[in-house]
């Protein structure tokens, strides 16, 4: 006998208050058929396992379902299911066998334009290509269906397979275990119901989940880092929204950065105490930092880049009560280990599914592009922008203004070769904190040796009169470069634009690295010395 183990609603492990919020969640998600979701599947057996542990999880997860298959009584979709928001199609060995699973097919992808969610879900040992090409059963399935029923069935049939099968999905693989198959699934499909349509934020709750679930009943800190764009703030913003009503008092601290330096500490401190929701013991007004004494508190800064900041701002916090936490986001790692975190969550760029999702929701206003062309336009932005929802989501606005597929890659080009002031500004502040050292290694990684081997890199620079493993490691905690697996510096395409461009706006350019550009210099002689060059 099998057994599932999945994850639990967010925090229910920390705050005594979560039967009660999930009892409150239940109520109005029942109450709304645009957030069901229907799930299609082929025989008992399937039904007996895979589908009655998905449609299990979607319920812990608040989610209303409608089994359909051809081993249910359930009648026709369109009939009961027109508010659904989400259609999951479980391809096993045996669905393209049954009639009434191809028609109700065709009938939700008629709606897909409507808005409706199409998730395909390759189990039991199917692939996409088995679906899409419609071999091995799948192949099986079609030739009987040519002796019953008519061409025109047929191909409309093979038609909606195809155009499935072209969609995002899931497919589970051989090392995967069934459980974290599902909550894969589950996880995507709740945020598509997610009012906030926030692509990839509920899988990284689940990892921030995690990491409380081991404070106990110490004052935690934890720290949310990645570059600029990332998602840190709305990632902070979620999980404040979700904790804060479960802590004696709560605030939040958007752009602390920019905030502390308008004025002094204890006017904000000031500002934002007033503005603390008052819970738990908490009456009257609170004043200041000693108030809160033997209180749970919550307490969310974004954006903080030194420790003195820090540290003048939340002085005099101590003696708060076990179980009070303490959120901070920053573009630096090194600044949150100088502020004693206990742990660092890195944020990670969106994968290629959610990239591309996310651009075609900007460009195009649907979850995905739809045609090959697009869709290959689509891929090669999000490639460029490394998964970098900020960066994506101004790509999709500039690039919505284009119709064809050729003008928006035209455009795209255009904006590689001269970066946007949108996308400068993202890595201005990051890029101007720099050192000398810093500031050197990063611009000449970003014109000759991204994507060179480390060791190479390290022994070219440091015979430049560099400090390359200081700096490598810096540029790295700044969230403004990588060091691969394999060992190679590796740069995010748009943070290397913007690092040339940043060259380009200097008064003289001292590196070269257009190859047509280096030529007419050296044909020319108006090289001049420190000028550097690029043959690779």
């Amino acid at each position: 006998m099998n057994i599932y183990i999945y994850g639990t609603h967010m925090f229910v492990y920390l705050y005594h208050k979560h039967r009660k919020y999930k009892k409150k969640v239940r109520k109005s998600m029942a109450t709304s058929k645009a957030d069901e979701v229907f799930i299609d599947f082929s025989g008992i057996e399937t039904r007996n396992s895979f589908v009655s542990h998905l449609s299990a999880a979607f319920r812990r997860r608040s989610v209303s379902v409608c089994l359909g298959g051809d081993c249910t009584d359930v009648v026709t979709p369109r009939k009961t299911n027109e508010g659904c928001k989400v259609f999951v199609v479980v391809f096993s060995e045996d669905y393209a066998l049954s009639k009434q699973c191809l028609d109700t097919l065709v009938e939700f992808l008629e709606r897909k334009d409507d808005g409706l969610v199409i998730v395909p879900v390759y189990y039991g040992g199917v692939t996409e290509s088995m679906v899409k090409q419609q071999t091995e059963r799948f192949g099986v399935a079609f030739t009987q269906h040519q002796n019953n029923y008519s061409y025109d069935q047929v191909a409309k049939w093979r038609d909606c397979l195809i155009q499935t099968a072209s969609l995002p999905g899931h497919e589970l693989n051989l090392q995967q275990e069934d459980s974290e198959f599902v909550e894969k699934i589950v996880a995507d499909v709740r945020e598509v119901l997610d009012a906030t349509g926030k692509i990839g934020i509920y899988s990284r709750l689940l990892e921030i989940e995690k990491l409380l679930c081991k404070q106990s009943l110490k004052f935690y800190y934890l720290g949310l880092w990645g570059m600029p764009g990332i998602g840190k703030t709305t990632i902070a913003e979620a999980a404040f929204k979700q904790m804060s009503k479960d802590f004696d008092a709560s605030f939040f601290v958007e752009d602390f950065h920019k905030e502390y330096h308008k004025g002094r500490p204890y006017k904000l401190r000031e500002e934002h105490l007033k503005k603390v929701p008052k819970g738990g013991s908490i009456r009257g007004p609170i004043l200041s930092f000693k108030e809160l004494r033997e209180k749970k508190v919550l307490f969310v800064l974004d954006d903080v880049r030194n420790l003195m900041d820090f540290e003048s701002f939340l002085g005099g916090i101590e003696g708060v009560s076990p179980g009070s936490v303490i959120i901070l986001t920053s573009r630096d790692k090194q600044v949150l280990h100088q502020c004693q975190v206990e742990d660092v969550f890195e944020v990670p760029s969106l994968n290629e599914e959610e990239a591309v999702r996310l651009f075609a929701r900007t460009a195009f206003h649907k979850e995905g592009p739809s045609d090959a062309k697009l869709m290959d336009v689509s891929k090669k932005v999000a490639r460029y922008a490394g998964g970098n929802p900020k960066a994506l989501c101004f790509y999709g606005r500039e690039l919505e203004k284009k119709k064809k597929p050729e003008e928006m890659e035209e455009e795209f080009e255009k904006m590689r070769q001269c970066p946007p002031q949108e996308i400068l500004s993202l890595f201005r502040s990051s890029y101007d904190a720099l050192n000398d050292n810093e500031r050197s290694i990063f611009l000449d990684i970003a014109c000759f040796f991204n994507g060179e081997p480390c060791d190479d890199v390290m022994r070219i620079l440091e015979g430049c009169g560099f400090f390359p493993h200081v700096g490598i490691d810096r540029l790295a905690e700044r969230s403004l470069l990588t060091i691969s697996k394999e060992k190679r510096v590796e740069m995010q395409g748009f943070i290397q634009d913007a690092a040339r461009e940043f060259i380009n706006q200097t008064s003289r350019r001292r590196r070269h690295w257009e190859p047509s550009r280096i030529r007419l210099l050296l044909e020319n002689d108006k090289s001049k010395v420190g000028d550097t060059f690029c043959y690779l």
